[in-house]
């Protein structure tokens, strides 16, 4: 759960990559150019020296250095005879010959030149480098500017009532609603997405606001504030379904769960179609959730998962046959295809996104994972799946983390199970209660081995 501090803690990871950035540029260019002066001010002392060698050369006239030191030897080089002057032999002798010039040194040059451009190259290619990653922070931190502006999620820690009791946690989402005191100057999409969450908050709160059930993560408060909501919930100490599968799950902050083995994934299977169930078939009028996806499905203590965020869940009265929306929610991958093509929902449409759940337990893949995205033909999960199942290649499709033979039997059975669950007709598909009972029969099967 992310804590307010995480804002300020990603400002300051900004700030330090675009100072670091700066002190790398500078110290590029200042190397570079530092070099390449020194170079061109000692190439141009030496052509200097040499231009003046050339000029007394061909003049006949001494330096005044030598003219003073052919009069100190003229005379014996004793300081009685310092002032003594000149003869005329002495006046027309020849200078002596200056110091011969250093050999020329442009080939130094040319190394040095040669150098510096590497040098530069390297430095540059570096900067570039360490720019191009900073950007891509900075780009996702923008895609989340308006979420951590108008949306926070706190830890919070309860009283503790007794001496010795161990401290019991809770979650809080805090959302910020338009009001008097809001920002004039909010852009389109700043507005829709505080519309979007206002009407979670309202669906959430009239949908599960009273339900309880252990497999689900309902509404434990709702706290309304002139300028925000506080949603309280019970906190989920190890994180949500999608971290936990995440190989080494512990390392991403969000999860306290190693991975899962294939007892907990069928337990996680046999708990999200309990509380399905319960919200098909057990609650009046039945509620659909709309959005189920292993991010939306949090573990407990015992690794029991809860059903969460039922921010696009609707309820649809008995007797209605389906509901239609305005709009297509939910996540890519976990949507059923009738009601992304009709705008029309079911309960079959939660059997569907229930049966992708079941193949990424059994796979270890989810639909937005490269192995279905980068190939020649894009193909989803659930056809690849499909087409596995129909060929009997089934230990291509089973997670090698799980992979053993003696849980291949049933992972073979919840991958059949998934495939039934995700038919493109929605009549073909079971209810939830059916698809309960499947998967309760395999983990009896599985207790008894």
């Amino acid at each position: 759960m992310a804590s307010a501090a995480s804002t300020p803690g990603k400002s300051l990871l900004v700030v330090l990559s675009l100072v670091t950035l700066l002190l790398v540029l500078v110290s590029a260019v200042e190397c570079y150019d530092g070099r390449h002066a020194v170079a061109h001010s000692a190439l141009a002392r030496r052509s200097r020296l040499g231009t003046r060698h050339v000029h007394h050369r061909r003049t006949a006239t001494t330096p005044h250095r030598y003219v003073l030191a052919e009069k100190s030897n003229s005379t014996g080089g004793g300081p009685k005879n310092r002032s003594a002057p000149a003869t005329s032999n002495n006046a027309t002798a020849p200078a002596p010959a200056p110091p011969a010039a250093e050999p020329s040194k442009h080939h130094r040059s040319h190394k040095h030149r040669v150098r510096n451009w590497i040098i530069g190259f390297v430095v540059g290619s570096l900067a570039g480098v360490i720019s191009g990653l900073v950007l891509s922070v900075l780009f996702r931190l923008a895609l989340n500017c308006i979420r951590g502006r108008y949306k926070t999620r706190y830890k919070a820690q309860l009283p503790v009532e007794r001496e010795g009791e161990e401290p019991r946690f809770i979650a809080i989402k805090k959302i910020k609603k338009q009001s008097d005191s809001t920002p004039d100057n909010l852009s389109d999409e700043e507005s829709r997405q505080l519309d979007k969450w206002s009407r979670q908050i309202q669906s959430e709160i009239r949908t599960v606001g009273h339900i309880r059930h252990r497999n689900l993560l309902p509404l434990a408060a709702h706290v309304p504030r002139p300028d925000c909501h506080y949603l309280v919930y019970e906190y989920m100490t190890n994180g949500s379904l999608h971290n936990a599968l995440k190989a080494g799950g512990v390392g991403d902050g969000s999860s306290g769960v190693a991975g899962l083995s294939w007892p907990a994934r069928l337990r996680v299977a046999v708990g999200v179609a309990a509380g399905l169930e319960y919200l098909h078939v057990s609650h009046h009028p039945q509620i659909i959730h709309r959005d189920l996806k292993p991010a939306n499905i949090l573990l407990d203590d015992d690794l029991e998962p809860r059903i969460a965020d039922f921010g696009l869940a609707k309820a649809m009265p008995d007797a209605q046959t389906h509901v239609t929306a305005s709009h297509v929610a939910g996540t890519l991958g976990y949507i059923a295809p009738e009601y992304h093509q009709t705008f029309k929902f079911t309960a079959k449409c939660d059997v569907y996104s229930f049966g992708v759940i079941l193949a990424v337990l059994a796979m270890g893949k989810e639909p937005s994972d490269q192995f279905f995205t980068q190939t020649d033909e894009v193909v989803g999960l659930v056809k690849w799946l499909r087409r596995v199942m129909l060929a009997g290649k089934h230990a291509e499709a089973i997670d090698p983390a799980i992979a053993s033979a003696e849980n291949e039997e049933q992972i073979v059975l919840v991958l059949r199970i998934a495939v039934f669950c995700t038919a493109d007709d929605p009549k073909e598909r079971p209810t939830a209660k059916e698809v309960r009972c499947m998967l309760s029969q395999i983990k009896i099967h599985q207790e008894l081995v």
